[in-house]
């Protein structure tokens, strides 16, 4: 199975080439809908017995025919599969109990699926007892999903004129301090980071507000260095995570829990954006400050390239044994070292990079770490995100030459992230009593523990698309890409209000929306923007 799976990354290296000079956005769609099919009929990262753990244990949809980690009986010569779904039975026979359902997968119906394994022996009688596992499988990707024109270069401005002109923004304009009544600002240096960036790209996108933009910008800025460690400490230069002040007492448990600790990686968050800030005033005080953020990362790094999630915030020592997924602290590692020609961060790189292909490239265990939902007591696999997949696509494909390996994996985490957390019809089932998921398909939700449609987990897959598109050329990939961006555009509001819950249909609300999911909406409808009008 891994064979075809290799075929199929290998022949997307080379789909570009035969569309030269068309329109990018001129797709066949027949064609690429039965390629679609085709290829749902191949498992995502298949586990190996006693090499490889199955990933999908806690999974409860699919896209993808999945492989399950069955156990072996003794004396089995072969193992009887029977599905039932939608009032039929879909049968097949193998040799071991891990077999991927290839065989069935185009036959079996969308809709709820009964999965029996029975081991027989060499003289027909059954061993031991059936091994059950009950899914759904999900509807495949089925385009075209929006027909008419998109102003996307639009969409992007507006979305970041919504971040200005809310208190989100203004209130840093008046007063140089967070909105107190913001509930979202007690997560600082998520949200503060990103309002620097937004601000920062509605300063290079409207001239009009450039000086206000900034001013806002400058101002999260200076609070995100204000409140950082001082230097000497264990976490020199890293911003709060969570920070008291703010006025929803909906949040009181969240910080409460949390009142001494930080996740370790989000200092990345501020690091990046106070290079864009630096990029954009050319003041070096940003510059340095996000350097010597980078550096605390490289002197804490573990000899194997190992991080903590969660770390006390005043000693630097871990609050819980899961180590943190340290991709965005090597962007930034790999920024510094691109754009700014950054020398001594090279060791750092090669001993996480190496972490990253021993761990999580090896087992798939793409686990949750948000900062406002516990990671304490979670086995492995059991509240697994397209985020962290997501993430590890970013850093590896914004590689200046991404080796074929690199791009093999990234195709299949993108596959991952499909299977997994993306709905191209309409939800099986409907998570936390809405229906009004209805209107905001196709989209993408964040983890197993939140099936919501969340504008950064729509965004984040479209994004992990568009560079695979950039990588092969795969108009396949691209027409995913698109669609997701176009759920982005539909749900956007007059004000341009992107709802983070895509549902979420009250303009004047801001206190609903996360800055940090409008940023990532911003940088994937940028982007594709300038996929479609470059020459």
């Amino acid at each position: 199975m891994k064979r075809i799976v290799t075929i199929i990354a290998a022949a997307l290296l080379i789909a570009g080439c035969s569309d030269s000079g068309k329109n990018v956005l001129d797709f066949d769609y027949d064609s690429l809908n039965a390629r679609a099919l085709a290829e749902y009929e191949i498992p995502v990262h298949p586990g190996i017995p006693g090499e490889v753990p199955f990933w999908n244990q806690y999974a409860f949809k699919f896209i993808y025919a999945p492989a399950f980690g069955f156990e072996k009986v003794d004396e089995a010569g072969h193992y009887s599969y029977t599905a039932e779904a939608g009032g039929q039975f879909f049968i097949f026979t193998a040799e071991n109990p891990n077999e991927p359902l290839t065989d069935i997968w185009s036959d079996i119906p969308v809709g709820p699926v009964h999965l029996v394994v029975q081991a027989y022996g060499s003289n027909g009688e059954a061993l031991g007892e059936p091994q059950i596992r009950d899914f759904s499988k999900d509807d495949p990707f089925h385009g075209p999903y929006e027909t008419e024109a998109l102003d996307y270069a639009a969409a992007t401005v507006k979305a970041a004129e919504y971040i200005h002109f809310s208190p989100i923004g203004q209130l840093w304009l008046k007063t140089g301090e967070p909105d107190p009544e913001y509930r979202f600002n007690s997560y600082a240096c998520k949200i503060w980071s990103a309002t620097v960036q937004c601000e920062c790209f509605l300063a290079a996108n409207k001239p009009e507000l450039k000086e206000d933009a900034l001013a806002v910008a400058r101002a999260a800025a200076a609070a995100l260095m204000k409140y950082s460690r001082p230097e000497g400490e264990p976490l020199a230069f890293f911003p709060p995570t969570y920070f008291k002040s703010a006025g929803d007492e909906s949040l009181s448990g969240v910080l409460d829990y949390n009142q001494v600790t930080t996740m370790f990686v989000e200092a990345v968050c501020a690091a990046k954006a106070l290079l864009d800030l630096y990029d954009a005033t050319g003041e070096q005080q940003y510059f340095d400050f996000a350097r010597h953020i980078a550096e605390t990362y490289r002197n804490l790094q573990s000899e194997d390239g190992y991080w903590p999630m969660k770390v006390n915030y005043y000693t630097g020592e871990p609050t819980i044994p899961a180590p943190c997924m340290p991709t965005t602290i090597l962007q930034l590692a790999q920024r510094l070292k691109d754009q700014y020609n950054v020398d001594g961060f090279e060791d750092m790189i090669v001993r996480s990079e190496a972490w990253l292909w021993q761990n999580t490239l090896a087992t798939f265990n793409f686990n949750g770490q948000f900062e406002d939902v516990p990671v304490e007591g979670h086995a492995p696999f059991q509240d697994l995100t397209n985020c962290v997949a997501v993430d590890c696509i970013d850093y590896l494909l914004a590689k200046p030459d991404p080796s074929n390996a690199e791009v093999k994996v990234c195709i299949e985490m993108a596959r991952f992230a499909e299977d997994q957390f993306t709905r191209w019809n309409a939800p099986l089932d409907v998570a936390f009593g809405s229906e009004s998921v209805q209107d905001v398909l196709p989209f993408v939700y964040e983890q197993f523990v939140f099936q919501v449609p969340v504008d950064h987990s729509t965004a984040g897959v479209a994004m992990a698309w568009m560079r695979i598109w950039e990588q092969t050329g795969d108009p396949l990939a691209l027409a995913k890409a698109k669609t997701l961006v176009d759920s982005l555009v539909k749900v956007q509001q007059e004000n341009g209000r992107i709802p983070t819950v895509m549902y979420n249909e009250d303009p004047d609300n801001h206190n609903d929306i996360w800055a940090n999911c409008t940023w990532q909406s911003i940088v994937a409808l940028d982007r594709f923007n300038r996929i479609i009008n470059s020459k």
